[in-house]
């Protein structure tokens, strides 16, 4: 989600993450058909990640693309999207079985949210053309990107307790 790189290498490779998400998909695949499916999208997620650890730097003026990135990153969103999806689904298959319609809509909300996010970031390519509204676009993305993290990562964390019967979770606690 966030790409910050020195020299090309990139401080907070996304390999990371999938990682991460591999080991939680693992745990819950026997919970929902819907970690399984994303177990195994995620595992394909992480094979292309590694491609993205290092991209040269661009040492021309104006934008460089990149053919090999540019399908990378095309392919990178579709299984993201797809990966969040389920990971989303399967939680409300969860909750669903327990009654909980709130964590159900909860979930859908998160959905929306998250595809509302990427969309918005499909929009900074033809932005890219009007800078004032790139860069403005772009520093909106990034607030709205950490709110997004934060925001999944505590639902997340509420849904683990409340779903496994510790009762209602209202903080965050890693």
């Amino acid at each position: 989600m966030f790409d910050f790189r020195i020299m090309g290498v990139d401080l907070f490779p996304d390999v990371v993450g999938f990682i991460l998400f591999a080991l939680g998909f693992q745990a819950l695949a026997r919970e929902s058909d819907h970690f399984e499916r994303a177990k195994a999208m995620n595992i394909v997620l992480l094979l292309l990640s590694l491609f993205t650890i290092y991209e040269p730097p661009n040492t021309e003026e104006g934008v460089a693309v990149y053919p090999i990135g540019l399908i990378v990153g095309i392919l990178t969103l579709g299984l993201l999207l797809i990966v969040v999806h389920h990971l989303l689904s399967g939680v409300k298959d969860i909750a669903g079985r327990q009654g909980r319609t709130d964590l159900v809509e909860e979930a859908g909300q998160k959905w929306t949210f998250f595809l509302t996010f990427q969309l918005a970031t499909l929009l900074m390519l033809v932005l890219i053309f009007i800078p004032p509204l790139f860069i403005l676009l772009g520093f909106a993305l990034l607030i709205a990107a950490i709110v997004l993290v934060v925001v999944l990562m505590r639902f997340m964390w509420r849904c683990a307790g409340e779903l496994e019967g510790q009762g209602p979770v209202d903080h965050w606690q890693p």
